[in-house]
């Protein structure tokens, strides 16, 4: 049995390496997502996990499942709730000393083992402790920057912020500002907080860094508005939940230089755009024609499609949003149709889908993470398709037909350089952990199963019998055998997962769309598979 959970149990340093290498060793063996912050937290999840980890049968599974366990039980034990600690009057007796030597020790204990973590709020997220692990996985991009102030003197707080990051919701209600903790955290900064702005789309994170209170400023009004800021100088980093336009790339050439190369375009991870309704609506699973007869009122009542005898309710992001935007582009405008004028329309991504989890007759879409109370719906290209529910590694290899990338939008011209080491730190493996622990898809590599093996030529199937796939796909730019920005960080990533993990062969697949001539699409998928492999062969033969 795991102990009973303790406020201070995810403090220990060991401990914390024991539970990352768990999670670690769990995903390889047990075919299964585990997110740390659950693994750190939730100790009726961590308890179920030991044993499952025990039934893989593998040694070193095992031999980490007893030293967690044992750990556990160590520090419960050690730890105390403090009140025998409190001042008592000296009437009893000659105890004072005895007190505050215990007092001291469990002050020591705590300081040496987890000091660190001790400056940072409890829901800046766990993910933050691996830092102070002495030989951990995850390294930061950012260089820590000793403070120089001498104690006691005054703080004072900056006039303007390090910088200003606006655009998507998605990316900036809840990932953008853990990122910013953490990368405040990697710099050496202390008593780092959140602050709500006047409107709950606009936060600062404030810090104590090098003598002064410094803060960075986040709005989160809407894709679009991340362009809009940029151009007119409101910004200097751009969030957003679909890919910078052509007009908005040609607007800002001139001022930020090409924001779709590498250095101006960087995905910081990927979401699935979630059809979401009532928990009550007997349907699981719609197709994207569907889609487009439902948001552009063709269809009405739910019992059209097999469902209740119920009036269809729409709710949609507004127009400022990247969602929206997504959902667009990926569902309307192929149909060339637009959305119906009933829909209701919310700036706030949580907002719209706690509605919809209120409203039998609802239907949403909504990023990944904002699914809440909702029921998740998975979808189809057609209705005589498979219809793929979004997972991590459906988003994560880009299966699912409504994934999407989520970008910053760092300018060329008159860098920022902590807007640019902001972006460097969050595309590392601890920046990319953090955007898993909220719910996001990371661009960690993991192994997996395809969703459905008879989607894949005979030839491939048989191939890959005895494989696992990895959660990565490359993609070029359209037409082309040019990779495209998230490709060419993927490589390293690639490089990094083969140096470590060893495996026995690596098999790659070219692949086009099955437009125009067969055979000049089949040439161009081994085109983009030799392409992939050369590269992969030149950055491995150039390890140390």
């Amino acid at each position: 049995m795991s102990p009973k959970s303790h406020k201070h149990l995810h403090y220990n340093v060991a401990l914390v390496d024991k539970l990352w290498n768990l999670k670690r060793l769990c995903e390889v063996h047990l075919k299964m997502h585990i997110p740390l912050n659950m693994v750190l937290k939730d100790e009726d999840y961590r308890a179920e996990l030991l044993e499952k980890a025990l039934s893989a049968n593998d040694d070193e599974l095992t031999r980490l499942v007893w030293d967690v366990r044992h750990m556990e039980d160590s520090i419960v034990t050690a730890t105390h709730t403090g009140d025998e600690f409190k001042p008592k009057k000296k009437a009893r007796g000659g105890i004072k000393l005895n007190l505050i030597a215990a007092a001291a020790c469990s002050l020591l204990l705590l300081l040496s083992g987890y000091l660190l973590r001790s400056f940072l709020p409890l829901d800046a997220g766990e993910v933050f402790v691996l830092e102070a692990i002495t030989e951990t996985r995850v390294k930061s991009a950012v260089t820590p920057q000793q403070q120089i102030y001498i104690p006691g003197s005054p703080v004072i707080r900056a006039s303007k912020p390090l910088f200003r990051v606006h655009g998507s919701n998605t990316v900036g209600e809840k990932l953008t500002p853990r990122l910013v903790e953490s990368y405040l955290m990697a710099r050496g900064a202390t008593d780092i907080k959140t602050e709500q702005g006047k409107v709950p789309t606009e936060k600062a994170v404030s810090a104590q860094l090098n003598g002064r209170i410094e803060f960075i400023e986040i709005h989160a009004h809407g894709s679009s508005t991340a362009f809009t800021d940029l151009l007119q100088g409101g910004a200097e980093l751009g969030m957003s939940s679909r890919r910078i336009k052509e007009q908005e790339r040609d607007l800002l050439l001139g001022k930020s230089g090409d924001l779709t190369e590498p250095g101006g375009e960087h995905i910081i991870g990927l979401d699935g755009l979630a059809i979401i309704t009532h928990t009550s609506n007997p349907l699981v699973q719609l197709s994207i024609p569907q889609l487009v007869k439902i948001f552009s009122g063709e269809v009405t009542n739910w019992s059209e499609l097999g469902g209740k005898d119920t009036p269809i309710t729409l709710y949609a992001r507004d127009e400022n949003s990247g969602t929206w935007d997504s959902f667009k582009s990926m569902v309307l405008d192929p149909a060339k149709v637009t959305l119906a004028l009933a829909a209701k329309r919310y700036e706030s991504s949580t907002e719209l889908s706690d509605l919809v989890a209120k409203d039998e007759g609802a239907i949403g879409f909504i990023g990944l993470p904002y699914v809440r109370r909702a029921k998740l719906l998975a979808i189809s290209t057609a209705k005589a398709s498979k219809a793929i529910l979004p997972t991590h590694f459906t988003v994560s290899t880009e299966d699912y037909p409504l994934a999407r990338r989520l970008y910053f939008y760092l300018p060329q011209k008159n860098i920022n350089t902590d807007a640019e080491d902001f972006v460097k730190f969050s595309a590392t493996e601890r920046g990319q952990s953090i955007v898993e622990d909220i719910g996001l898809v990371s661009q960690n590599i993991k192994t997996g199963q395809p969703f459905n093996n008879n989607f894949y030529p005979e030839e491939m199937r048989n191939l890959t019998a005895r494989s696992q796939r990895l959660s990565i796909n490359f993609r070029f730019k359209d037409g082309s055998d040019e990779l495209d920005t998230k490709s060419i960080t993927d490589l390293d990533r690639l490089v990094k997962y083969v140096e470590i993990n060893s495996p026995k062969r690596v098999q790659l697949f070219g692949f086009s769309d099955s437009e125009g001539d067969k055979a000049q699409n089949t040439e161009l998928s081994l085109r983009r598979a030799k392409v992939v492999e050369q590269h992969l062969i030149g950055a491995i033969h150039s390890l140390p």
